[in-house]
C-alpha cells in the first residue's frame, strides 16, 4: 500500500477490530442500512456540480460515493478546489431534509457481507487508491485523468465492470444558455470569446450527470425506500 493510499484510508480497521456493541452509534449515521459503494445525490453541496444540474436540467446535482472508516461513513467526491477528496457523511448531508437526498447501490454488486460493513468495496477501493487527488475536470472530458462530479462514480464503477449508463451529447440534454456555460470558472473555451462560440464548443462533448448514472438501470434506491 502506498503512503497516499494509507493516509486516504485514515483509521480504516479491519471488521473484526470494531466490537460489535459500536456498529449501532455507527450505522445511526445513516439513514439506511448503508455499505461501502452506495452512492448519495444531493444538490447544493458545489456551485460547479449546481451548475452543471442547472445547464442540464437535472434533478441532481452533487454524487459521492460512500466509503467505511472506524469513525463512521464517509463520502469521496470531487471538489475543484481539492480534486478528489472526501468528507465525513454526516457533513456531506448536515442541515437535508429525508427528501433532499437520496441513496443507491451498484445492483448486484455488493461484496460486503452483514457484519463487514468496514472492509471496502471496488468503488470506494478506486476512488482511494487510484485516482484520490486527482484534480477537477474543468474541460468535461470523459477518460483524462481528471474528474467531474458524476464522473467518478461512472469511472468507478466502469472500474469493477459495471457501466452506468452511456454518456451523452452535451447539447442533446437541453438547449443550454451559453451565457450559463460562460460563468463557471476554468472553462477553457469559455474564458475568452463569446458565449455563443463557448456553447458551440462545449455542446458536442460527451458527459454523464447523476441523472444519468441512476436512469442507467443499474442502481437501486436505498433511500428513501
Amino acid at each position: 500500500m502506498t503512503g497516499l493510499a494509507a493516509l486516504c484510508l485514515g483509521a480504516a480497521l479491519p471488521a473484526q477490530d470494531v466490537a460489535p456493541t459500536d456498529w449501532a452509534a455507527i450505522m445511526a449515521e445513516a439513514a439506511w442500512d448503508w455499505h461501502p459503494g452506495d452512492l448519495v445525490f444531493r444538490n447544493g453541496w458545489l456551485p460547479a456540480d449546481d451548475w452543471l444540474k442547472e445547464a442540464t436540467g437535472g434533478t441532481w446535482a452533487s454524487v459521492g460515493i460512500l466509503r467505511s472508516s472506524s469513525g463512521g461513513p464517509r463520502v469521496i467526491y470531487v471538489s475543484p478546489e481539492r480534486g478528489v477528496t472526501e468528507d465525513m457523511l454526516d457533513d456531506f448531508i448536515a442541515g437535508l431534509g429525508p427528501d433532499e437526498y437520496e441513496a443507491y447501490r451498484l445492483t448486484g454488486l455488493d461484496p460486503n457481507a452483514p457484519g463487514r460493513q468496514v472492509e471496502q468495496g471496488p468503488l470506494p477501493s478506486y476512488a482511494l487508491f487510484e485516482v484520490y487527488g486527482a484534480p477537477f475536470d474543468t474541460d468535461l472530458t470523459l477518460g483524462n485523468g481528471r474528474f467531474y462530479g458524476a464522473e467518478l462514480a461512472f469511472e468507478a464503477a466502469q472500474s469493477a465492470g459495471s457501466r452506468l449508463g452511456e454518456p451523452v451529447r452535451l447539447g442533446d440534454l437541453a438547449e443550454v444558455d451559453a451565457g450559463l456555460l460562460a460563468s463557471l470558472p476554468g472553462l477553457p473555451y469559455c474564458a475568452a470569446g463569446p458565449p455563443e462560440a463557448c456553447w458551440q464548443a462545449m455542446r458536442e462533448r460527451q458527459v454523464v450527470t447523476p441523472d444519468s448514472l441512476i436512469a442507467s438501470g443499474m442502481l437501486t434506491r436505498m433511500y428513501p425506500e
